[in-house]
């Protein structure tokens, strides 16, 4: 199990750091409500990955699928959203100190 919980945070940090990055490159700033809505979408299809993938793996015997499933998704959401109150933080941040 703790093979397939390591390959999910590693899944989740790749997929918020190359669509860090990749907005980096591009020179694109999201404005605050992109920017609070892009990690919770992408939590909608990293948790769709794991729903699709985890049944399918030969590295979980069938009783540990659905804790694992359960681990995946806790941290998913809650690696995601937070990367999303971040984003609210710095963005009353922002407005805050522009008064």
């Amino acid at each position: 199990m703790m093979a397939v919980l390591t390959g999910g945070l590693i899944i989740i940090w790749l997929a918020l750091s190359a669509g860090r990055t990749l907005l980096n490159y591009l020179q694109v700033e999201l404005h605050r409500p992109a920017a609070i809505a892009a990690p919770l979408l992408l939590a909608v299809l990293e948790s769709v990955l794991f729903l699709c993938q985890v049944r399918g793996t030969s590295l979980l015997p069938e009783s540990e699928v659905p804790l694992a499933l359960s681990l995946l998704l806790a941290l998913t959401w809650g690696i995601n959203g937070l990367v999303a109150a971040k984003a609210v933080r710095a963005a009353s941040l922002r407005t805050s100190t522009s008064r």
